[in-house]
């Protein structure tokens, strides 16, 4: 590991890499420290518990893809376009987190603090939906709907999407993410359009 890095950053990067070889169950705090190059005693000192690194991972791997940035800074006020540019940038945020998402498949119901800071992703999101959607509707832009229903459509639409992909690989889709985004959204957006 590179010695530039902080303390955090080393025991973070030596968790995943054990989460991803001995899932969460596996991955002791002794067996962080020893990758880590570090006391078990720093671990506690500096995180306190596993959920607690487990916590700041999912933010370590996020910290470059921030969505909340895309839907308040960079939207055209342009349905299609503007979840098109959103999706983008969701599946760049899931392709980075990958390992923690599958892995809390893996382990669903033995370890609900891993559940639980999975979860932290689509709620995110979906407020974030609500709030632009809910712009949209007001600029006359959107159809009246139930916009917590319509964000977690287009959140289902993509994680659907991931989790095919990450499973299947392209055995069953053969156009690429691009192509799929495309005219999903495409459908998507008309539909919402008034």
């Amino acid at each position: 590991m590179n010695e530039m890095k902080t303390t955090s950053e080393r025991i973070i990067e030596a968790f995943l890499e054990l989460l991803r070889t001995y899932g969460y169950k596996g991955t002791t705090t002794r067996a962080i420290a020893d990758l880590a190059g570090v006391n078990e005693v720093t671990i506690f000192r500096n995180f306190g518990n596993k959920k607690k690194i487990m916590e700041k991972s999912v933010a370590y791997l996020s910290r470059n893809i921030v969505i909340d940035e895309l839907v308040h800074e960079e939207m055209a006020w342009d349905l299609e376009h503007d979840l098109l540019l959103i999706a983008d940038g969701y599946h760049r945020y899931i392709e980075n987190m990958k390992d923690l998402i599958l892995i809390s498949f893996r382990e669903a119901g033995m370890f609900p603090e891993l559940n639980e800071t999975i979860a932290l992703i689509p709620k995110q999101l979906k407020e974030d939906l609500v709030l632009y959607f809910t712009k949209m509707y007001n600029k006359g832009k959107l159809i009246e709907t139930d916009m917590e229903a319509q964000a977690m459509n287009f959140i289902w639409l993509n994680f659907g999407y991931f989790l095919s992909n990450s499973r299947f690989d392209e055995n069953i889709f053969s156009n690429s993410k691009q192509d799929f985004l495309k005219y999903s959204i495409q459908l998507f957006a008309r539909g919402l359009t008034p």
